[in-house]
């Protein structure tokens, strides 16, 4: 099990035990009326609301970093692509330069007999 998870029964445990020792009856005052109501109620709908804004707070959390994965993913597949592009190009362009070394040596023979010829 996730280490959270059983932290989460462990304290949720400790919140029941603690909000049944306190079942007193307690006024609550809101802006608009009064209410007297269970303790070990008001203890349960704080913790309830706790984790609730907790977890909404996670989803945030959670969206916000899978937006930026994605983004880090277009920008690594870009990347990637540009990569490959410029090992295309080196490829290519060290074709030209054998070609041309090629053609430098045939040239070199072709000047080297030439003037062999002239010599004579």
């Amino acid at each position: 099990m996730e280490k959270g998870f059983i932290f989460s029964l462990i304290f949720a445990a400790i919140v029941a035990v603690f909000a049944l020792n306190n079942a007193d009856k307690v006024l609550i005052d809101f802006l608009f009326t009064k209410v007297e109501i269970s303790q070990a109620i008001v203890i349960f709908a704080s913790a309830i609301l706790g984790a609730v804004t907790v977890s909404i707070l996670g989803l945030f959390k959670n969206l916000k970093f899978k937006k930026e994965v994605k983004e880090l993913n277009k920008k690594v597949d870009s990347i990637e692509t540009e990569r490959k592009n410029l090992e295309l190009l080196l490829e290519e362009r060290g074709e030209e330069i054998k070609s041309l070394k090629d053609k430098a040596i045939i040239d070199d023979t072709y000047v080297e007999e030439n003037d062999t010829i002239i010599n004579k």
